[in-house]
């Protein structure tokens, strides 16, 4: 691991972690690492338990040099602005329904084409207001 972006409190004294945790199989939501190149750096937003750093093929794993210039942005300076009070609710299947005001409901999963992804290549889930969370641009904003 080279960076942490979030965890810090749930990892306690901590502060490497050297493996990640992953069901066995792909069968049953397992993650396999495909990638030969050891020297390729990867985002991995995976589950903090009891100090391990877990994932499945839900989770988010991805070459750090593929991601939009938005998405760097996002994880280095924007996303930590939400981990507080937002939390992303994803809806895999319709209806979807938000249990309160601070998720926002992530449908990436839900679209086709080249719509598939927009929310995660270019939107945050960001606090608006006290109590309130909502998908905001990652663009950059000119003062």
């Amino acid at each position: 691991m080279t960076t942490m972006f979030k965890g810090f409190n749930a990892l306690g004294d901590v502060s490497d972690i050297r493996f990640v945790y992953t069901p066995a199989m792909e069968s049953v939501c397992g993650y396999f690492h495909r990638s030969q190149n050891r020297s390729q750096e990867f985002l991995i937003a995976g589950q903090l338990w009891n100090g391990h750093l877990h994932i499945t093929t839900c989770s988010f794993v991805a070459p750090w040099n593929s991601l939009s210039s938005a998405q760097r942005r996002g994880f280095t300076k924007l996303y930590t602005a939400g981990c507080e009070e937002c939390t992303v609710f994803p809806c895999s299947s319709i209806p979807c329904k938000l249990q309160n005001n601070t998720h926002c409901l992530w449908t990436d999963q839900l679209l086709t084409g080249s719509d598939k992804g927009f929310q995660s290549r270019h939107l945050a889930c960001l606090p608006r207001k006290p109590g309130m969370c909502t998908w905001q641009s990652l663009r950059l904003r000119v003062a």
